[in-house]
């Protein structure tokens, strides 16, 4: 019985930590590419000597909306 038990939660736990692991790489992913977006739009509205509003919602995937006006 305790052999029987053993192989139904070895998948389990299997599934749980590839589950686990697969949300942290795209977490991850997801914060690389708004960075790299982040970087792009900053210099490009420096490049057009524009001001801008950069706000950022969530720190662990960088979310962020972003607004250029032109300086006054």
């Amino acid at each position: 019985m305790k052999k029987g038990l053993h192989t139904s939660i070895t998948p389990s736990f299997i599934l749980a930590g590839l589950l686990v692991l697969m949300i942290i790489t795209l977490v991850f992913v997801q914060r690389h590419l708004n960075t790299i977006q982040i970087e792009s739009i900053v210099e490009q509205a420096n490049e057009r000597d524009l001001s801008y509003e950069l706000v950022i919602h969530e720190p662990i995937t960088n979310s962020y909306s972003f607004r250029a006006f032109e300086q006054e």
